[in-house]
Formats: C-alpha cells, sequence, structure tokens
C-alpha cells in the first residue's frame, strides 16, 4: 500500500514517532508532504500566542495544498497530530484525486484546551472555535483512529453522527527503551511518577498520598514540568510532604529512573479526558515490569484488567495511599502485578501488535 502523510503534522511527537515505526512494521511505502506552522509551545499558542503563528500558516498552508495537487495519488492519505486545520486542505485533494483520508487527531482540541486545561470559558469565541474545529476535521475523515475505546466515543459524538468508521490502536510505548532490566536496582521504598503537569495527572492527589505514606518510609518522585506546576508547589508546602520533584527529562533517561522504583504511577485526574486515556508511562512502565497504579475509569477498563495493575478512584488521595501501601508491604503481590502486567504489555501492546491493527484500519479505509 502507497500513503501519503499530509499535513502540518509534528513527526517528533511521541503518537507520530509510534505511528512512523508501525507504518514501517506493516510494510506500508510511505511519502511525506509536510509543511511546518506549529510552535513547540501549543499551550503557551492557545492561551494566546496566535500571530505568528497564523502569519505562517497563511503561506503555509496554500504551498501544502499545491504541492498534494502536483503529488501523485496515493492509496490513501494520512493526517496526524496536530492535524485539525490540515483536513480542509487534505480532504479537498483527497476528493479531486478519488481517494480517501485516515485522521488521527490524538485528541479532541475543544476536549484539551476547554473541558480539562481550562484554557478559556467554555462560553467564549475560543471555545466555540474549538469544538467547530472537532466536529469539522472529524466529519471530513473517512477513518479515524482512537488510542482508546473512549475516546473513539468521543470522535462519534463530536461528529454528531452516528456509526463513525474508526479503530482502536493504543499508543503503547517504545519498545527500544522500555524493556525489563533485573531487579537488582530496585529501591523498594521508591514510587515514581513522570509526565507534563497537566491537570489529568492529578498531581496534588499524588503529594496528598505522598504526604500519608511518609510515616511508612514510603518516598515519592515527580519528574516534569507544566500548566500545574504552581499547583504541585502549593500542594507541596500545603501537606509538608518531602516529595523529590526533578524538572523535565529527555525520555532516553526515563527507563534508568523508572528501573529503580518499586512502584509507578498513571494519572489521577478527575477530569472527563482522565478516564477516556491511558497515557504513556502506564505502557512505558508495564512494559519494564513495574507495577503501576492509576486512576480507575472507562478507558483503563477497556484495555487493561484489573491485576495487571491496580486502579483506585481518581483524585482521591487515601486510596492511592492505600494502594502503594499494599504493593510496597508486600513483594509477592507486587511481583505478581508487575509480572501480569508485563504479559499484557507483550501480547496486547507491543509493536507487532499495534502494526497489526495500523495495517488493518490502513485497509478498511480503502475498502
Amino acid at each position: 500500500m502507497r500513503l501519503v502523510w499530509a499535513g502540518t503534522y509534528e513527526p517528533g511527537f511521541s503518537r507520530n514517532l509510534k505511528l512512523a515505526r508501525l507504518l514501517e512494521l506493516s510494510g506500508t511505502s510511505v511519502e511525506i508532504v509536510r509543511e511546518p506552522v506549529w510552535p513547540p509551545d501549543r499551550v503557551g499558542l492557545a492561551a494566546g500566542g496566535l500571530a505568528r503563528t497564523a502569519l505562517t500558516a497563511s503561506w503555509r498552508y496554500p504551498r501544502l495544498f499545491a504541492r498534494l495537487l502536483a503529488h501523485k495519488a496515493p492509496d490513501l492519505y494520512l493526517v496526524s497530530y496536530p492535524g485539525w486545520f490540515d483536513m480542509p486542505f487534505v480532504w479537498l485533494v483527497a476528493r479531486v484525486k478519488r481517494r480517501r483520508v485516515l485522521f488521527d487527531p490524538f485528541i479532541s482540541l475543544y476536549d484539551t484546551m476547554i473541558s480539562d486545561r481550562r484554557l478559556h470559558s467554555d462560553r467564549s469565541i475560543r471555545a466555540r472555535v474549538a469544538s467547530w474545529v472537532d466536529r469539522l476535521s472529524l466529519r471530513l475523515a473517512d477513518f479515524v483512529i482512537a488510542d482508546t475505546p473512549s475516546q473513539l466515543e468521543l470522535y462519534e459524538l463530536l461528529r454528531r453522527r452516528t456509526g463513525v468508521r474508526g479503530a482502536v490502536i493504543p499508543i503503547g510505548a517504545d519498545d527500544s527503551l522500555f524493556t525489563p532490566r533485573g531487579d537488582g536496582e530496585v529501591d523498594p521504598r521508591l514510587v515514581l511518577f513522570y509526565g507534563s503537569l497537566v491537570p489529568l495527572q492529578g498531581v496534588g492527589t499524588i503529594v496528598e498520598a505522598a504526604a500519608l505514606l511518609e510515616a511508612d518510609g514510603i518516598r515519592v518522585t515527580i519528574i516534569g514540568d507544566g500548566q500545574d506546576r504552581a499547583a504541585l508547589d502549593d500542594a507541596i508546602r500545603r501537606t509538608g510532604a518531602s516529595v523529590e520533584h526533578i524538572g523535565p527529562l529527555p525520555l532516553s533517561e526515563i527507563p534508568d529512573r523508572v528501573a529503580k522504583a518499586a512502584v509507578c504511577l498513571g494519572i489521577f485526574g478527575d477530569s472527563e479526558k482522565a478516564g477516556r486515556v491511558v497515557p504513556h508511562k502506564v505502557y512505558e512502565c508495564l512494559a519494564m515490569g513495574r507495577a503501576v497504579v492509576t486512576r480507575e475509569g472507562p478507558a483503563i477498563r477497556s484495555l487493561l484488567r484489573e491485576g495487571e495493575l491496580v486502579t483506585v478512584p481518581p483524585a482521591d488521595p487515601s486510596a492511592l495511599a492505600g494502594a502503594i501501601r499494599t504493593l510496597i508491604a508486600d513483594d509477592e503481590l507486587r511481583a505478581r502485578v508487575a509480572q501480569d502486567g508485563l504479559e499484557a504489555y507483550r501480547t496486547r501492546f507491543h509493536e507487532t501488535s499495534l502494526a497489526m491493527l495500523l495495517a488493518d484500519a490502513l485497509a478498511a479505509t480503502v475498502d
């Protein structure tokens, strides 16, 4: 199959890196027609820094359209994150050339900006624009990819049409980085969280749980930075928890940190989006054979079973502390959860399994 990966997508973004690897494994011939538009700080952009990006887009998008028109028609087109604004251009070219478009939005613009991160009021003009962009870009797609069943259901709701043609392809992990190691270097009382400090992560809940665990000699390390950095610092001051906070680290350094932790943490926010996603860190820690604790929700329950990891109610520090305490105190239980999680990853989320899912999605798009 010959595919044109089209638009303004960011090649270094984690989901796009995974797509590139899965396309390679599936034997798909990929040609790239891309015009860079978006700055690295997309949160800052959403908060108001639009002028320079709008100027760039004003000439990049016409150039993208012309390049796609001149390019030989493939079997299908792929548009990926952040491709909401790409869809009208790619869709029009695809219709001219009588081809179809596969869209992997990764997230909803409205769900992320308004519902989860609360960057703008849900009654603001930006909220209305975000909702309209979501709906239009999804309606133009012939086939949609989502990373969880809950996300696919959201896309159907946003399209305001039933029976969306789509498939679930979980995020997975970088299998060249996140692999099991010996247990010799594990600190039996160390708990690790890493990630961007955005609301769905629930870092305040983690800090409050850490304060409850200090009497047990259990230490918590948090790696990362982001929107909720001030909330993290405030929670540490308020609770007096001796949490170790480290700024962002390169992805290549994260496996060493995971290897040292006895328990790894997912997300604990109470937003609807937090319930619809399974973040990279969950797959990465499972892939390294670590016991994982994360929040309960429809997405995690649709992809993983209790026993392959441990789930707790969202925004519940006491429940989180209790789950961590139990795993730290019971070496046999912790080892069993870690092993079952590793087996789940190997059988359902390894890149070879995900490549088969993507190949099926490509075939379904052109059928």
